[in-house]
């Protein structure tokens, strides 16, 4: 059985004994932090948009938290279809954003939404996608997880700024603009203040049939 993973959170205790698993990465960076992590897996590096492998080399192929950074999405998602199997499987997770606007980066780094607002695609923008390049059912999940958070901890989680990729994204301004903001309010409650976040992740699975049929959506 081969298993394709990419280097983005992988639980590699979860995978099935006996699998030959296989990550890929466009950065010699991101695949020797995964090397270090799984030295029992086969890392290489490639261009998700034009996988360096045969038609269906693959039972099962995941995309955690990276998809946004594609580039190309509609042909990534083309490639996850044609190097599976038949009844082979892509399963993708990621956040919602649509579903969590209450998330406190959002909140004090507006600028974040605004550009994951670019990256990321609506589920039903990511369903007609994976549809449309010949999945036969599409079903998808969302995990609604409230996280209250101390405004403390929080200012120095932001202060950490490498740790976000959303950071990392915005304007220099508009992160100095977001860390005051954060400063005014503990000033004004408190360093035990505790504020409301909320994060929503997204799974969807995709199932390649023998034969191309109708497809469904499950929700």
């Amino acid at each position: 059985m081969k298993t394709d993973l990419n280097t983005q959170r992988v639980n590699y205790d979860a995978i099935v004994a006996g699998a030959v698993m296989v990550g890929m990465d466009l950065f010699a960076g991101m695949l020797r932090q995964a090397q270090a992590r799984c030295q029992t897996a086969v890392w290489v590096q490639g261009d998700n948009a034009a996988a360096p492998f045969a038609d269906g080399s693959f039972h099962y192929i995941t995309n955690q938290f990276s998809y946004p950074h594609v580039q190309n999405k509609p042909r990534f998602f083309a490639e996850t279809y044609r190097l599976l199997q038949p009844d082979g499987r892509f399963v993708l997770t990621n956040i919602d954003l649509w579903a969590m606007p209450g998330w406190a980066i959002y909140r004090y780094f507006p600028a974040a939404w605004a550009l994951d607002e670019q990256d990321f695609w609506p589920v039903e923008q990511l369903v007609e996608v994976l549809a449309g390049v010949g999945y036969g059912r599409v079903s998808y999940t969302h995990q609604h997880i409230p996280v209250p958070t101390r405004l403390a901890d929080f200012r120095d989680d932001a202060a950490a700024r490498h740790r976000t990729s959303q950071l990392m994204a915005i304007a220099d301004a508009d992160y100095a603009a977001g860390l005051a903001a954060i400063g005014h309010e503990l000033q004004a409650m408190g360093d035990t203040a505790v504020i409301e976040s909320e994060v929503c992740l997204i799974t969807l699975v995709c199932e390649k049939f023998k034969e191309k049929n109708e497809w469904t959506i499950l929700s």
